[in-house]
């Protein structure tokens, strides 16, 4: 049991180091503009998305014309302060 304990503890590590490189992509953005897209070209997790805006680390800014069940968002002060720790 404990094995499935610390894989699924490296999964929520993993997914909280993508999160974060997610939200540090906004910092280089004077708007504070989080990507759609990650590196690789493949659309950036609902799940991280949604925890950043639950937790207040970005909000949602607009929705994309072209593609509405995209959700644009930036950085809050909160989550500036998180991607720079």
């Amino acid at each position: 049991m404990a094995s499935g304990l610390n894989r699924a503890s490296a999964k929520v590590r993993l997914r909280e180091q993508e999160m974060m490189g997610w939200l540090r992509d906004g910092m280089g953005r004077a708007d504070g503009r989080l990507a759609l897209f990650d590196t690789f070209g493949e659309p950036v997790d609902k799940a991280i998305i949604q925890t950043a805006i639950a937790a207040g680390l970005a909000e949602p800014w607009f929705a994309s014309p072209m593609r509405p069940q995209w959700t644009v968002c930036r950085l809050t002060a909160k989550g500036r302060r998180a991607a720079t720790k």
